[in-house]
């Protein structure tokens, strides 16, 4: 149990300890806690160029052409599935060429390594579920815009019934 002098104490260093004050020291400790970056909720991460993701966004939109706040959203979750299975490969292919080397592990790989070796089926596991993601928003997408187009264009045999 915590005594009234260690509580005394750790207030006094609690004040002590006020952090980073700087905007680039802020933004340096906000990633203290990224491992491997394949789940981060930020998007762009470590050594990735904005530049690189607005290009596939904009490759992606100009294939898919979206129609609506729906439609956006399902090419969204497309788009960041994208870009972390392209960042998981990255890491896959650093891991593996990082297995005979004792040296020269990046920051990507490291969230991977474990005193249980387990780093490649944590890897796989990532890997199927940002793909399962990828496809279910990309034949969700595919349906909207199929049922979409035959609403559009008359009744099709393959449009959606009417609601009695």
């Amino acid at each position: 149990m915590t005594t009234t002098i260690q509580i005394e104490a750790n207030r006094r260093n609690a004040k002590q300890s006020t952090g980073p004050k700087t905007i680039v020291g802020k933004s340096a400790a906000s990633r203290n806690a990224l491992k491997h970056g394949i789940l981060s909720a930020d998007l762009i991460i470590l050594e990735e160029k904005r530049h690189d993701l607005e290009t596939l966004r904009l490759g992606i939109y100009q294939t898919l052409c979206p129609e609506g706040a729906i439609e956006e959203l399902l090419v969204e979750k497309i788009i960041n599935a994208i870009w972390r299975i392209r960042r998981l490969t990255k890491a896959e292919g650093e891991f593996l060429s990082d297995l005979g080397s004792s040296f020269g592990h990046s920051r990507l790989t490291l969230g991977f390594r474990g005193s249980n070796g387990a780093g490649l089926q944590v890897l796989s596991r990532y890997e199927a579920s940002l793909e399962r993601s990828f496809y279910r928003a990309l034949h969700e997408l595919q349906r909207i815009q199929f049922f979409g187009i035959h609403a559009k264009f008359g009744r099709g045999r393959h449009a959606m019934p009417r609601q009695p």
